[in-house]
């Protein structure tokens, strides 16, 4: 490779063509694990192994989707990234700290009421008894206390980025980024009481994804950069992931390998068995699977009934079906993701592509808004960044966890227009970018 072409590559790392080029590698390595290892761990067949099938519409799903974004460029180039310089009506600290500070006490004063009200949580998270943890949550997880941490997210996302546009120096700058720490402690906090890995995923992996596409829009990003930041974020989300399934209670090291095929290439395997017609959601078929916000968000539904005039069955009907599918497959019941491109496929079949076509057009949209710096592009490209990671998990770009995070930057869009005089600056596109 050239070192331009190098160079253009490494910019583009965290862009939708980067994030899925790396979510395309990690399905080929699932797809090469030798059947015996992957057997000896999951003790079910090895379906995706080298499988014709399953790699030619895993293919073809990721070249419509960066096709998506590829023609959402070329009908909107996209300029080089602006930097907003803001002269602020209060004090530019004040300006961060204030919604920071709202989004840590409510989360904090969330969590305390779900303490308070659940005593023996703490005492199911020390003994391990994760699943009845989860089951004395469920409830919570349901309503306010999953909108708070990641309301909280969506700020921490938007402070960190607005902080350079600030140029805060000296106390003001220190005093900023120790509020950032303690909000990231507080999601920590909710998403370990509440053993949810989501939580904890989305925010690190968002956070880094906003640290690299700063870097890359002031300056060339190296290889080294990459290769660290890169193994550093895997080893911190491998590591968390083990200690959550610790507090769950798999202590052994089988068990927390078994748990970590289990939510990563298990997804392919059932991808594999959904294309080759050996697995079907019984639900299949109906569109539930390509929006779970549409099909079951009750707010939505009380304005625009989808579920009454499609006659879809409630979340927990579908979701319950899953398991039994999955073991009437002959594979692990305790493992029902079939990753994104598994659940567009149960709805849409061959026809997921220009499905897929879509999504990536989506993804250009919200990467021409970072790439102007508006609040919409910080807040919602870390979330959508993160979904084109989890592509081994649910379908995550159209559920619940973005459509909040809309309703946040909307909300720091209005703050912004009350409290910010602003101006645009454009910075040069690092060389190769």
């Amino acid at each position: 490779m050239s070192h331009v072409g190098q160079n253009r590559l490494l910019n583009n790392i965290v862009s939708p063509y980067g994030l899925a080029l790396f979510s395309y590698a990690f399905f080929l390595f699932a797809c090469l694990i030798p059947p015996s290892v992957y057997t000896y761990y999951m003790h079910e067949p090895d379906l995706m192994f080298l499988d014709p099938a399953t790699i030619l519409f895993y293919t073809l799903c990721v070249a419509a989707f960066l096709a998506g974004v590829w023609f959402f460029e070329k009908l909107f180039p996209p300029g080089p990234f602006v930097e907003r310089k803001f002269q602020t009506r209060i004090s530019p600290t004040v300006f961060l700290m204030i919604p920071l500070t709202i989004g840590i006490v409510v989360t904090m004063a969330l969590l305390f009421f779900l303490v308070v009200r659940n005593p023996l949580i703490i005492v199911f998270l020390l003994s391990q008894q994760g699943t009845d943890l989860k089951d004395a949550v469920r409830f919570e997880i349901q309503g306010n206390l999953n909108f708070a941490p990641l309301m909280l997210t969506g700020i921490i996302w938007w402070a960190f980025w607005r902080s350079y546009d600030l140029g805060l120096q000296g106390w003001r700058n220190r005093l900023v980024n120790i509020t950032l720490i303690v909000a990231a402690f507080s999601v920590l906090a909710t998403a370990t009481l509440i053993l949810s890995r989501d939580i904890l995923m989305v925010i690190v992996c968002g956070l880094v994804i906003l640290f690299v596409v700063r870097r890359s829009a002031t300056k060339p990003v190296s290889l080294k950069f990459v290769l660290g930041t890169g193994t550093a974020i895997a080893l911190s989300v491998t590591l968390l992931f083990f200690a959550f399934s610790f507090l769950r209670g798999s202590d052994s090291s089988g068990d927390q390998v078994y748990q970590l095929l289990g939510y990563t290439a298990a997804s392919y395997n059932r991808l594999a068995a959904i294309v080759n017609g050996n697995l079907r959601y019984p639900f299949a078929d109906r569109g539930l699977y390509l929006s779970s916000f549409v099909a079951f968000n009750h707010t939505l539904n009380q304005f625009v009934p989808m579920g009454r005039l499609m006659d879809w069955p409630e979340h927990l009907e579908v979701w319950g079906a899953e398991f039994g599918a999955v073991t009437r497959a002959g594979l692990d019941g305790r493992f029902i993701w079939s990753g994104v491109f598994g659940y567009i496929f149960s709805d849409l079949g061959w026809f997921s592509l220009p499905f897929v076509f879509g999504y990536g057009m989506l993804y250009g949209v919200v990467w021409n808004w970072i790439r102007l710096g508006k609040v919409l592009g910080v807040v919602l490209y870390p979330c959508v960044g993160f979904c084109v990671l989890f592509w081994i998990g649910d379908n995550y770009l159209l559920d619940s966890q973005p459509v909040n995070l809309l309703v946040v930057a909307i909300i720091l869009g209005a703050y912004e227009s009350v409290c910010v005089r602003q101006r645009n600056v454009l910075l040069p596109v690092p060389p190769g970018g």
